[in-house]
């Protein structure tokens, strides 16, 4: 699947990041400054000296720089490159699956991209995708990007995030109250054989992680490998509910998640027990339950 960006292709080695949002990079004989779309730590990625891709674009009234770092060489063996585009994982996985290719998620299509949720407590929230197929319940699904790994275990976040783990809160409860949620765990690197929460940077977020899981909340890990070219979906990976040892070799217990097995007894549900006297469509009540839902 081709990147958002389209544009000429530049090869160089990354220098700082002065700020989240901005690169030096060393093209040629010359330095650049590139828009970083990965507002994450990026540790082991964007490094001085590592190997970085960059696109060049028109520039945009609103930024300062024509090129955008699309891809960089991770540090840590094999080298493996990782796409720094966070927001480009919900196209790659609508993308996936009009393609058929995540078997957990087979039979569904994007109907809504972006879907607000009811503003509680003076915030709202968006969830990615809501997906659906027909005479099914439909499924919100949300989408985490993931470039950081060790061990060959995909970890996410690579910083502390209070949105996310109030995402998961949130489809938790629809979880309960036997809505249809997913969430898809897409690994920006095709060197992973799994993905899990890195309970290390946001102890929260993989607490709450687990509460999901418990609560239904159907776990899917994507691993898809960076290309120039684009991205290639490569298949589906195990979720890790505990993080993989340490470098030094300490051992921890860990508790995996087949691709698909959470939440799979909502399958089949769709309708049950959904009045229809108003005129409405099974389909129609059950979507407007799965966004009102605390």
């Amino acid at each position: 699947m081709p990147h958002r960006w389209l544009g000429e292709m530049l090869r160089g080695v990354f220098l700082a990041r002065p700020n989240r949002f901005l690169a030096v990079v060393r093209v040629g004989r010359g330095e650049v400054e590139a828009h970083v779309p990965d507002r994450g730590r990026c540790l082991d990625l964007l490094v001085p000296g590592q190997r970085v891709v960059l696109v060049r674009i028109p520039v945009p009234a609103a930024r300062r720089t024509q090129h955008t770092a699309l891809l960089a060489e991770a540090k840590s063996a094999p080298g493996t490159w990782v796409c720094l585009d966070p927001a480009g994982a919900p196209r790659l996985v609508a993308a996936a699956l009009e393609a058929g290719l995540i078997p957990s998620l087979r039979g569904l299509s994007v109907l809504r991209r972006e879907v607000v949720l009811p503003r509680r407590a003076g915030v709202a929230s968006r969830i990615d995708l809501l997906l659906g197929a027909r005479d099914a319940q439909p499924m919100l699904c949300e989408v985490k990007s993931v470039g950081a790994a060790r061990g060959g275990v995909a970890l996410f976040p690579d910083a502390p995030t209070l949105r996310g783990a109030r995402h998961l809160r949130q489809l938790a409860a629809r979880a309960r109250r036997g809505l249809r949620t997913a969430v898809v765990f897409c690994a920006q690197r095709g060197d992973v054989r799994a993905v899990c929460a890195d309970a290390q940077i946001d102890p929260l977020f993989a607490l709450e992680l687990r509460r999901a899981a418990r609560a239904g909340v159907l776990l899917v890990g994507l691993r898809c490998a960076a290309e120039s070219a684009g991205m290639r979906v490569l298949g589906e990976v195990p979720i890790a509910l505990t993080a993989p040892p340490e470098p030094a070799g300490r051992s921890m217990s860990t508790v995996v998640v087949a691709p698909g097995s959470v939440g799979a007894g909502l399958a089949g549900r769709a309708g049950a027990g959904v009045p229809r006297s108003d005129g409405r469509s099974a389909i129609a009540v059950l979507y407007s339950l799965v966004l009102r839902c605390p």
